[in-house]
């Protein structure tokens, strides 16, 4: 009896910590503060944060961020309200809370103790994260203006006649106020190779035929300073395919320009158009 009761001892002291184990993970949060009102108080400048977070592909659970009380999740200091970002299994967190503090230096994780159903991690959708660049604007009342990219990919397969098997650089300006909130942003395609269907015919370069693809390549891209408040980045694009004067290749450029109180990018704007020949 004795040994049969010391294995069943054993048994009970395995399982808990593989129960524990089992659920393990990390809560991603943004900030927080003492009471309800201060944390509520925090919430208006997410918008300008999320605007960016969006476009660079980054989507969060449903109702997130979310403000909880802390005492309500296993593992974190109780007394406090924090804006909870979601939560994820230990390995999925790191990539996800180094993207988060590119533009939202305050955000940190932490451990918790939630069964794997309540897990609800954001995630990183087609593409790559953002990374920053060393290039930045500094005005003179304290914003600065950084910039940031990010590799983006399209792999649709045919249906219908639709289809994207398409590549690009896209540039994000992001306008930091003195207080480290996002005040604006803006974004322009850099590098980019695109392939894809295009019932309309419509097309920036080559062949516009109707229901012709869209086929052109740019590359080359620069970005530059033009005076205390202006990059201007400039590529240069050319067509696969195309009739008697279409468009077969050209500069683009594209003008951004900072204040106080925003940030603006141009239409890309045409230069050293070169037209197919007519034979």
């Amino acid at each position: 009896m004795r040994p049969r009761i010391l294995a069943l001892s054993l048994l009970a002291l395995i399982g808990t910590p593989r129960a524990e184990a089992a659920n393990n993970a990390v809560a991603i949060i943004w900030k927080g503060a003492k009471t309800q009102a201060e944390a509520e108080a925090q919430k208006p400048a997410w918008s300008g944060l999320n605007a960016v977070f969006a476009k660079a592909g980054l989507k969060f659970p449903d109702g997130h961020p979310k403000l909880v009380e802390s005492k309500t999740l296993p593992g974190l200091k109780p007394g406090f309200w924090v804006w909870l970002l979601g939560v994820c299994a230990p390995n999925a967190a790191p990539p996800i809370v180094n993207q988060l503090k590119l533009l939202a230096s305050e955000t940190y994780s932490r451990e918790v103790q939630v069964s794997p159903k309540q897990r609800a991690c954001p995630r990183q959708e087609e593409g790559d994260p953002l990374k920053a660049r060393d290039e930045t604007l500094q005005l003179p009342s304290g914003e600065t203006l950084r910039v940031f990219t990010r590799e983006e990919s399209k792999n649709v397969d045919e249906h219908e006649g639709i289809w994207d098997d398409s590549t690009r650089t896209r540039y994000h300006f992001v306008l930091i106020g003195k207080g480290g909130e996002v005040l604006g942003s803006a974004n322009a395609v850099g590098d980019e190779e695109v392939h894809k269907s295009s019932p309309s015919g419509l097309l920036a370069y080559g062949n516009t035929s109707p229901g012709a693809p869209t086929a052109y390549r740019c590359d080359g891209t620069q970005l530059e300073k033009s005076g205390d408040d202006t990059f201007v980045l400039t590529r240069h694009c050319d067509g696969k395919g195309g009739k008697c004067g279409d468009v077969a290749s050209a500069d683009e450029i594209v003008t951004v320009k900072v204040n106080a109180d925003g940030i603006t990018a141009s239409v890309p704007m045409r230069k050293n158009e070169q037209r197919a020949e007519c034979n």
